[in-house]
């Protein structure tokens, strides 16, 4: 009900499986994820992910707000796992600074995706898939010049995190 593609944001979204990924992008083709190595360079994923135009999260900040400029520029919204990689045991953990360093750097707003459920139908080092439910929920987006987060992407990482962990507890 939160989620709008209408102006790009950095979409943040907790880590349990892989179907995360797939949840999150077929919220709307305008979106377009920051990946890790293993993703990036996988013999499996790494070509079809390069030619979406993904962003490897090993290229350098100049490159990386360099490729999202671009893409916002023409309406895509960019996706980061905050936790850096899935939970093992369905557990949050903490939040890396680099999404909300990003949406300062770019001035845009962040739109906060819970997912549960993902975790119970396919674990991380799973192959099997279990009978289950996946929640997507989308909290209001924070707005870029809304201080009460925080007056630096520091701050902002730790409440938005704090919050994020709360509202997660209460679908949970």
């Amino acid at each position: 009900q939160n989620l709008s593609f209408d102006k790009p944001s950095i979409i943040i979204a907790n880590h349990t499986s892989f179907l995360d990924i797939l949840a999150m992008i077929m919220l709307n083709p305008k979106l377009v994820i920051i990946v890790k190595k293993w993703v990036y360079k996988s013999l499996f994923f790494g070509k079809i992910i390069q030619y979406a135009g993904y962003i490897y999260a090993e290229d350098s900040p100049e490159e990386i707000n360099k490729k999202a400029k671009e893409l916002i520029k023409n309406g895509y919204s960019i996706m980061v796992f905050p936790e850096g990689t899935r939970t093992e045991t369905g557990k949050m953990k903490r939040f890396h600074k680099g999404a909300f360093f990003l949406a300062e750097e770019l001035e845009l707003d962040i739109t906060p995706v819970i997912l549960h459920g993902a975790n119970d139908i396919l674990p991380k080092n799973d192959f099997l898939i279990n009978p289950g439910t996946l929640t997507i929920k989308t909290l209001p987006r924070i707005k870029f010049g809304d201080k009460s987060w925080g007056e630096t992407y520091n701050e902002r990482t730790k409440k938005i995190s704090k919050h994020f962990k709360s509202c997660y507890a209460q679908l949970k």
